[in-house]
């Protein structure tokens, strides 16, 4: 599989991209250990094999591409409790409360339809079931424009306009942040992984994490 810029690819995505991914794996595979786990957008399948061994105890990944989902099931799905199914993340062919937990890392961003996605995760999700789920935060990638210039982003988020999606469908959630950006010479820090969100006028972190759990509909 080639890198084009919309996945990440092993050994072909240059390697500060490929930490960045790799560090928000290392930040949910603490959240989800010893649980079943939907990987949404799951790209070549490297994160579910991460989560598998640290300790998760089922990881199914889910892609739009065909060749994506081949890939990771040539690459990774050879361990026991990993599992590979070419699906759309709108249209989730499982199941309700099939799932701990769903993952999904830089997904909402390349939808329109995001509300719809984000109601499927949370159908998937048992009672008490968590997501994680980051996206670019705009004020970083595209402050002042119409469209943002990823050509495979259709739409990037406001830290608050974030956090009020994520609200809709799960309880109020838990935000992090990653690579953050000294505004008034734009360094990024690359190298601390996923911390605390940072938003302010001398820091700003450029991707955000959220982490919620799923609630009932009666609840606020």
């Amino acid at each position: 599989m080639e890198f084009t810029g919309e996945r990440v690819v092993p050994g072909k995505t240059p390697e500060d991209i490929y930490k960045e991914h790799i560090d928000r794996y290392v930040f949910a595979a603490g959240i989800v250990r010893g649980l079943n786990v939907l990987d949404v957008a799951c790209g070549a399948g490297y994160g579910v094999q991460f989560m598998l061994e640290a300790g998760a105890r089922r990881v199914t990944g889910v892609d739009l591409s065909r060749e994506a989902v081949c890939y990771g099931r040539d690459g990774f799905g050879n361990g026991e409790g990993a599992h590979f199914v070419w699906a759309d993340g709108g249209r989730l062919p499982f199941a309700d409360a099939s799932f701990d937990a769903v993952v999904s890392f830089e997904t909402v961003e390349h939808l329109r339809a995001y509300g719809r996605f984000l109601a499927e995760c949370r159908r998937v999700l048992v009672g008490d079931g968590v997501v994680v789920c980051s996206t670019p935060n705009r004020r970083i990638f595209s402050p002042k424009l119409t469209r943002p210039l990823n050509p495979f982003h259709v739409k990037e988020f406001w830290p608050d306009e974030f956090r009020r999606s994520l609200s809709r469908h799960f309880g109020d959630g838990v935000f992090y942040g990653q690579c953050d950006v000294t505004l008034c010479d734009n360094s990024v820090d690359r190298q601390s992984g996923v911390g605390q969100f940072r938003d302010d006028e001398e820091l700003s972190s450029a991707y955000i994490i959220g982490v919620a759990r799923r609630r009932s509909r009666g609840r606020r």
